[in-house]
């Protein structure tokens, strides 16, 4: 998950725009295991099931793929592996061959139509996990447990709203109120004093906001805020709408009682972030709106 996000983010979060995903949301799902003991010879044998209950109402899933390593290298073997479905009554079925080979040997496995039946999803998934040791004659390798395949779900959040998940008995979240009183010397020591109506830097850290527990990327990010006076003429580029337009003749003109037009953000920008979930599952999602672009006056 962490190379997914490096190759649809920059360090500060920023989506590339080469990225494909396809979707703002992309959920990684380990799967449970059966059975004690999956070694039998040469044989690796373990059955899987990947729980699918309790999804948010909100995400439609789009696509999903279990990722697993075809090809292992051991000592003197080569441990070779496969993926089978199972139904419940029915044999286990091989699946197609992976449609997608992505970095560093992983391959991918669309199992989207076994998920969406009609216009309703299926709450599991049950695999069976297939190796075999593959070697020279005469060499040894001591049985080695090949990594648990896992399951990527693409899905499309119709609520992406950031919000950091109830904290653990042992994880520090650091108090609104001290925030917001802390949060004015900082924007002070941020950016110098400008009379316009301008977009100013600010880099923060998520360890600032006590949320380094649940956010693995980025580190930090520029959300950038707007500051400064509006002027009394409201240029066309600040793109203030006419109600701004005419509040500000009314505060020079008629009463000034009547505040003057305030200098905020006009346009925004997403963000990319991974995150840990309540249940310690894996979440890489974009969060619209999180970066100020250019300011207006309204």
């Amino acid at each position: 998950m962490l190379n997914l996000y490096r190759r649809a983010a920059d360090r500060e979060g920023r989506p590339r725009r080469s990225r494909s995903l396809g979707t703002n949301t992309i959920r990684l799902v380990q799967a449970s295991s059966h059975g004690g003991q999956p070694w039998a010879g040469r044989w690796y044998l373990q059955a899987l099931t990947y729980h699918l209950e309790g999804q948010p109402e909100a995400e439609q899933l789009l696509r999903a793929t279990v990722v697993y390593l075809p090809s292992l290298s051991l000592a003197h073997s080569r441990l070779l592996c496969a993926l089978e479905l199972v139904v419940a009554g029915e044999a286990p079925r091989v699946l197609l061959s992976p449609t997608v080979r992505p970095h560093h040997g992983w391959a991918e496995v669309d199992v989207t139509p076994y998920l969406v039946l009609g216009n309703s999803s299926v709450g599991s998934l049950a695999l069976r996990h297939v190796c075999v040791h593959a070697g020279r004659a005469g060499g040894h390798d001591a049985p080695m447990a090949p990594g648990h395949p896992f399951l990527l779900l693409y899905l499309n959040d119709t609520q992406a709203g950031l919000a950091p998940p109830a904290a653990g008995p042992h994880r520090h979240r650091r108090d609104t109120g001290t925030l917001a009183h802390d949060l004015p010397n900082y924007l002070r020591e941020q950016g110098g004093e400008k009379s316009d109506c301008s977009l100013r830097p600010f880099s923060v850290s998520f360890a600032q906001l006590g949320w380094d527990h649940w956010i693995i990327a980025p580190h930090r990010y520029n959300p950038r805020y707007c500051k400064g006076t509006c002027p009394h003429l409201l240029r066309y580029d600040y793109h203030a709408p006419n109600h701004a337009v005419v509040q500000s003749f009314v505060h020079q003109l008629v009463d000034a009682n009547v505040p003057r037009p305030s200098c905020v953000p006009y346009r925004y920008s997403p963000i990319s972030v991974l995150m840990i979930e309540r249940n310690g599952g894996i979440l890489y999602k974009e969060y619209e709106n999180m970066i100020a672009e250019s300011c207006t006056c309204r």
